[in-house]
């Protein structure tokens, strides 16, 4: 429990470090389990690991996390982790679009892993061994 101390130069960062980190972090577990899917070769829905309905949300909310850590580290007011480039912001932007566009059942359109993995092994922590049998 933190302690309020009644400081009012509490740096309007905390609120944008929350947000953030709920963005990045549950984009890249909606980008692993959309990936496992893929690899899975699965059709059924039932298998993919988050809603199909809260997918383009989820990665709407990664992208803006990325545009977030991308100013928060040019303005000093974050620290740490991959640097992030116009192009990173680009790929999530592209894989968001394709996914809105997308209808669950249909096929998914070739790009999406690509990108996902793209994004995963930049910024997921450890990268995963892909099974290319």
């Amino acid at each position: 429990m933190t302690q309020d101390n009644g400081d009012e130069d509490t740096p309007p960062t905390t609120a944008r470090l929350m947000r953030w980190g709920e963005g990045f972090f549950e984009g890249i577990a909606c980008l692993e389990g959309l990936l496992s899917w893929i690899r899975s070769g699965s059709p059924s829905m039932a298998d993919l690991a988050v809603d199909p309905s809260a997918l383009s949300s989820r990665l709407e909310a990664f992208e803006s996390a990325l545009s977030e850590l991308k100013e928060g580290i040019a303005n000093e007011e974050m620290e740490g982790g991959s640097l992030v480039g116009d192009d990173d912001i680009a790929r999530a932007h592209r894989l968001t679009t394709l996914l809105k566009t997308w209808t669950p059942g249909s096929d998914l359109p070739s790009e999406v892993a690509t990108l996902a993995e793209q994004l995963i092994a930049k910024f997921g922590g450890e990268p995963e061994q892909a099974n290319t049998a």
